[in-house]
């Protein structure tokens, strides 16, 4: 199992990096959630949250294209605010959001299943900063339209303290890829209706 959670964490790298050359990013953020998407696949089958997590991912795969030719900037070439890919980037932040807190509710759930409190707490926390700082952004992002220019210098602080937090989430990742133990599948249902049969026979 350590190996879908090592390759949801180099998925999230990618979502997380960025490396432009001109408007082309390098480090695509839809092979980021394919990524992710293809590992909560597996851990689907041990946990609940983990397949919500997955249906995040799908979704953020597709809305995440615009972003690789960069096509979600606020400016256009008359130099006119877009609201189209504003309004965009405010809907990613808010599944990603949701992609996060499901994904670290999952482990929270494995990991307390395999009783390491102290990962289910570090998971916990992670999951608690990511929420509050990527909610207050897409809360003052719209306000920050009209806000004078001392205030945006808090968005940019939030954006660097939520860049952080994105990382400490893929490190979480990566240490309960080396804790956790292997994934243990449902129960075969068609052994226990052989078995029930053999009993009665």
């Amino acid at each position: 199992m350590s190996r879908l959670y090592f390759r949801i964490s180099w998925g999230l790298t990618l979502v997380f990096l960025h490396f432009r050359i001109q408007s082309v990013d390098l480090l695509p953020d839809f092979i980021g959630f394919w990524m992710a998407a293809s590992a909560l696949g597996e851990l689907g089958k041990q946990e609940q949250a983990f397949r919500v997590a997955r249906r995040f991912a799908t979704v953020l795969i597709f809305l995440s294209l615009p972003n690789e030719i960069n096509l979600g900037g606020a400016l256009v070439t008359n130099q006119e605010f877009s609201f189209l890919w504003f309004s965009l980037g405010l809907v990613n932040s808010a599944l990603l959001l949701a992609f996060i807190y499901y994904l670290c509710t999952g482990v929270i759930s494995a990991a307390a299943r395999s009783s390491l409190p102290e990962l289910a707490q570090s998971a916990h926390i992670r999951r608690s900063v990511f929420l509050a700082v990527t909610g207050a952004t897409l809360i003052l992002s719209p306000l920050a339209l009209n806000m004078p220019e001392a205030w945006q210098f808090l968005l940019i602080a939030l954006g660097i303290v939520g860049f952080l937090s994105g990382i400490s989430i893929i490190l979480l990742l990566r240490r309960a890829g080396q804790l956790l133990g292997p994934l243990k599948p449902a129960p075969d249902k068609r052994e226990s209706i052989i078995s029930g049969e053999d009993e009665n026979m």
